[in-house]
């Protein structure tokens, strides 16, 4: 089976490094590279930045594609409901692309991936053959999907940011213990489950601490609306059943 890679960023050379050890016909095509009227048999995936994947599936919808088995994407955010009259699927990997990574790096990892019946088929094999996991995301709900990935992870770098922030004042540049103590939560949440692992003035009952620390908060970052959301949402993790 061959495989186009179109898109040599971080993404589509992990995925190229990777899948040619298990395919040795693979073919990675970068932006100097004319595909509006190259030859596609096999499966074509789409690596490029979000807003130039339609732009890509334009152009590609015009070739003669009676010999593509598939064509797909790794946006967390698109579904694949756009790519027509051929078998379709999107990728998406819950992991921090920061830079090109070693197979090694990706083994184990989620992907999201959904498309119509066939395009599931083929995107289920690659996730396989790159020793993933995966989860079957609805195509109407993608976008819900990708906001829950960044809620979790890219927030928690403007968290960080606060802390780090509230520390510079008191002349503490090292918050590495900080970052221990969020992992070690996370770990808890992974054992026992969000309402088992809460702890804090919340988890207390500790009015007297949460006002107080509102108004610190207040204080520093000039919005309580974001301290109440997050108390709120505590609470409502407390009293789930």
């Amino acid at each position: 089976m061959k495989i186009y890679i179109i898109g040599p960023g971080k993404v589509g050379k992990t995925l190229y490094n990777c899948l040619i050890k298990k395919y040795s016909d693979i073919i990675l095509i970068g932006k100097n590279i004319d595909i509006s009227n190259y030859r596609f048999d096999g499966i074509i995936i789409i690596t490029t930045p979000d807003d130039i994947i339609e732009k890509i599936w334009n152009k590609l919808k015009n070739n003669n594609l009676e010999n593509v088995l598939a064509i797909g994407h790794c946006s967390g955010v698109l579904d694949s409901s756009f790519i027509q009259s051929v078998p379709h699927f999107s990728m998406h990997p819950n992991f921090p692309f920061n830079s090109e990574k070693k197979c090694e790096e990706i083994q184990n990892i989620v992907w999201g991936i959904e498309g119509n019946e066939k395009g599931l088929e083929y995107a289920k094999k690659l996730v396989t053959d790159l020793k993933g996991k995966y989860i079957i995301i609805p195509q109407n709900k993608k976008i819900q999907y990708h906001l829950a990935a960044v809620i979790l992870s890219n927030f928690s770098y403007a968290l960080a940011k606060l802390s780090m922030d509230l520390y510079k004042d008191m002349n503490l540049n090292n918050i590495e213990h900080l970052i221990d103590l969020a992992i070690y939560s996370l770990n808890n949440i992974k054992k026992v489950g969000l309402k088992e692992a809460l702890t804090g003035p919340v988890a207390r009952n500790d009015i007297k601490t949460i006002q107080k620390e509102k108004k610190i908060f207040k204080s520093y970052f000039n919005d309580e609306n974001i301290y109440d959301f997050f108390i709120d949402t505590l609470y409502r993790i407390k009293e789930e059943n």
